[in-house]
């Protein structure tokens, strides 16, 4: 019995622990590992997108485009997402781009919570997004354009109606009324009636005089009355005069007005008969032709095609064309840059300059010995050419490696950028005048959307000097007697438009190209 008791002992205390652990167990916190939130969304049109384009949510990039596939009639994105996010399952995903020549990207737009609503349903890991817009493309806007042809080509149609209804209603029926009012008026039907009324004045004038000789001698307010009725039927004759010669001046005015807009209704009808027919050199042909030729729409999709695929070629790359002018102060020299600077989607850089400045092209350099001593001249000519920079670079977050020839020698050189490329450090090293490289150190400040304050250190490791130019053997102007060379500062100013400020350039000066074209 007692080897029972102690093993009944042992298991109800076996028991009792296993149960501890087991609470324990269940009250302690479970750490999951999240990983990757997937989805995906359909789009009828998935150009200019491209693995690892970004996905966005206000602003804020959450992920990227993982994988691109075609499912039925569909462009399938699959999309790699931040752990941890929560997205309403009736969120709205669309395709939007930086601009003209830029990449575009996914933005995923949640839907507005309307206080007391119940809550939303979240996206599930892995299902996909269905509500999808479409975004705007060059080939949906021609083909719009396309559709709309047909409905000028009818309003051009039913405008050249109603011009010839107008002139047949002109020249007509309101002709007709015109000669008949003239008729009228020449046969003397208004002026009889008017003439009858005079008389009519002066009978009663005639009266109101033999009345005030009759009651002379009646009390003055009563000739008061009766001059003041006199003046009143003065007046009433000088106004009815006045309105025949009123009337007859208008009726001549209505009759020569319409003489002279017998002109312009001819000149709108032969330039409807033009636009109908498509005849002729001038603009009015050129119009007839555009909405009468049945071939305009294939050719406006076959343009479109070009278009796209030209157009295609830029995706992976963004541009800044710009143009730079710097002033050494100390040796009053202005250079004058065309710069080029295209930016590859792989944060590569090409880089390329034309410089025109007073220096001409890069010297070449002359060592030679005089006779009879044991000194050397050294010489060096200057052409008048214009100096080329082509380098290559990597960009690295803020920073822009580069390499390749500068100022037509040699070099390399580095770029911080600062506030999103509006504070720009620059520093080259390149050939010299001397054995010391040339060192230009700059800096370019943005004081407005597209121009730049530039200043800096030009030739920095070398000692400033001149160099005297030999005279006799070409004609030299006075003011280039000697040559500065070494350290100096400069100041200036820089042009600087990307692709979008491109893109506005090419819609506004294209606009005006068009409108002065179609005048």
């Amino acid at each position: 019995m007692r080897w029972l008791s102690r093993g009944v002992s042992f298991v109800l205390t076996i028991a009792a622990l296993a149960g501890i652990a087991f609470l324990v167990w269940h009250k302690l916190p479970k750490t999951i590992v999240d990983g990757p939130f997937n989805t995906y969304a359909k789009f009828r049109d998935g150009s200019r997108l491209t693995h690892g384009s970004p996905v966005l949510i206000a602003g804020v990039a959450i992920g990227k485009v993982d994988r691109i596939s075609i499912e039925g009639r569909f462009a399938r994105m699959e999309l790699r997402l931040q752990s941890g996010l929560q997205i309403p399952a009736d969120s709205f995903i669309t395709r939007r781009a930086d601009s003209l020549f830029g990449d575009s990207y996914l933005e995923i737009i949640p839907p507005i919570q309307e206080p007391g609503a119940p809550a939303e349903r979240m996206l599930q890991n892995g299902e996909p997004l269905i509500h999808v817009i479409e975004g705007p493309t060059t080939d949906s806007a021609l083909r719009s354009a396309e559709r709309v042809m047909p409905r000028m080509e009818h309003a051009l149609d039913a405008l050249g109606e109603v011009a010839a209804n107008g002139r047949k209603i002109v020249v007509g029926p309101t002709a007709e009324r015109i000669t008949e009012i003239d008729q009228y008026l020449a046969a003397g039907h208004l002026e009889a009636p008017i003439d009858r009324v005079q008389q009519a004045l002066a009978r009663l004038d005639e009266m109101t005089t033999r009345g005030a000789s009759s009651m002379s001698s009646l009390p003055r307010e009563f000739d008061q009355k009766l001059t003041s009725v006199e003046n009143a039927v003065n007046k009433a004759r000088t106004g009815i005069h006045d309105g025949k010669i009123a009337m007859t001046q208008a009726f001549s005015d209505a009759r020569e007005g319409l003489g002279r807009a017998d002109k312009q209704i001819d000149d709108a009808a032969q330039v409807m008969r033009a636009i109908n027919d498509g005849k002729g050199e001038d603009w009015k042909g050129k119009l007839g032709r555009l909405v009468n030729d049945p071939q305009l729409a294939d050719d406006i999709e076959d343009t479109t095609a070009e278009l796209r695929e030209g157009v295609g070629g830029f995706n992976r790359f963004k541009a800044w064309l710009g143009a730079r002018m710097e002033y050494d102060i100390y040796s009053r020299a202005t250079r004058f840059y065309a710069v080029a600077e295209i930016k590859a989607r792989t944060d590569k850089v090409y880089l390329v300059e034309f410089e025109k400045g007073p220096l001409g092209g890069y010297p070449t350099d002359n060592l030679s010995d005089i006779a009879g001593s044991n000194t050397y001249l050294r010489t060096q000519e200057i052409q008048d050419k214009i100096r080329f920079t082509a380098q290559f670079g990597k960009q690295l977050g803020p920073f822009v490696v580069r390499g390749g020839i500068k100022d037509s020698t040699f070099g390399i050189g580095s770029d911080l950028l600062l506030g999103n490329g509006r504070l720009r450090f620059s520093a080259d090293a390149f050939g010299g005048l001397t054995k010391t490289p040339r060192v230009k150190l700059s800096a370019a400040l943005a004081v407005f959307r597209s121009i730049y304050i530039v200043g800096g250190i030009d030739d920095a490791f070398t000692a400033p000097g001149y160099l005297q130019i030999e005279k006799g053997n070409t004609d030299v102007p006075t003011q280039f007697d000697e040559v500065r060379y070494g350290r100096d500062y400069f100041l200036g100013a820089e042009l600087h438009f990307d692709d979008a400020d491109l893109a506005t350039l090419l819609r506004v000066y294209g606009a005006l190209l068009v409108g002065a074209l179609a005048t």
